[in-house]
């Protein structure tokens, strides 16, 4: 069996920490690289993270360290910018957050990141693969759209960009805007505009992509050290959710980036989709970071593929199947 080559750009990050997991333990990718971004958490706790779970699942696979802010939406005061996510103190002391800081459910890293940068990695990659390569973008979209700007020409060399981001009925940063758009506009617009095939993967779709309590339990019994790891986060996560923004199914938690890897192993996870153009809103303001989809007749030629709902049973059943394999 041909597999499909991945490299994965990630701001670790617990739901990203699934979505690596996920990938490496695919027999049907090989996952080339992986590049770490500043969002969920500032660059060093993204790297740091990255180098935890690559490092004791599949250690050859290089990490390389990127950018550590948004290309330009820090320049200009006036413009929102989210520095940290929502977070609380529970009655026990707890943090109640969507992100945990530190891995330390996780052996320390064993491997360490590659002594370059993800923007020169990413254009001498590309340029250099014999076979075209799929993308998994599921932080802010800073490494590629530099990576781009560098040298347009690379995206000949992708086969097909999956990207976490974006929403249109459903949102988190803002009233208009989904966290990874929202931490830097300019970057999703540079890559939606690149001309290559795109998977958008919005909110939309992600807040159905969920594991719940009943998935905690059943990943514990396994008695694995990832079996623990992601019940772990998981539970973190629901609390979280019940507390901030609670979803269709109680005591539950979206899982946004895996949702990018079931996707690509089964396309049929995804209940409801539409191709169209989709832009988004850099000129600050309530609008910063919106993503905004075409809907008319006259609209520009379509530009991605939009998710639109989940089959949320079959999702978390073939994320469960997936990180089973892990002993």
């Amino acid at each position: 069996m041909k597999k499909r080559k991945l490299i994965l750009d990630v701001d670790t990050g617990t739901d990203d920490a699934i979505a690596l997991m996920a990938a490496i333990l695919s027999p049907e990718f090989e996952v080339i690289g992986v590049t770490t971004v500043a969002g969920n958490l500032p660059l060093p706790q993204t790297t740091a993270n990255t180098l935890r779970v690559v490092g004791l699942l599949a250690p050859e696979i290089p990490v390389v360290r990127g950018c550590a802010g948004p290309l330009v939406r820090d320049l200009d005061p006036r413009r929102k910018y989210c520095d940290n996510e929502e977070s609380i103190i529970d009655e026990n002391g707890d943090c109640i957050a969507f992100h945990v800081e530190e891995f330390d459910m996780l052996p320390p890293a064993s491997i360490r990141e590659r002594e370059t940068n993800a923007v020169c990695w990413l254009v001498e990659t590309l340029k250099s693969s014999r076979e075209r390569i799929t993308l998994v973008l599921v932080g802010p979209q800073t490494n590629f759209a530099a990576a781009l700007r560098a040298d347009p020409s690379i995206v000949e060399h992708v086969e097909q960009i999956v990207i976490m981001g974006g929403g249109f009925e459903e949102r988190n940063s803002s009233s208009a805007a989904e966290f990874n758009f929202f931490m830097d506009p300019e970057a999703a617009q540079i890559v939606l505009g690149c001309g290559a095939d795109i998977i958008l993967i919005p909110l939309d779709a992600t807040h159905h992509a969920v594991l719940s309590a009943g998935d905690v339990a059943e990943m514990r019994s396994w008695n694995t050290l990832v079996g623990s790891f992601v019940a772990q986060i998981t539970e973190e996560r629901i609390k979280a959710y019940n507390t901030f923004q609670p979803l269709f199914k109680p005591d539950s938690a979206s899982m946004h980036d895996a949702l990018c890897i079931i996707y690509l192993l089964d396309p049929s996870v995804i209940t409801k989709s539409q191709r169209g153009h989709v832009e988004i809103a850099f000129g600050g303001g309530a609008s910063d970071g919106q993503s905004v989809l075409d809907r008319r007749s006259c609209a520009q030629p379509a530009n991605c593929l939009v998710c639109l709902s989940t089959d949320d049973e079959k999702f978390s059943r073939t994320l469960l199947t997936i990180l089973k394999r892990a002993k």
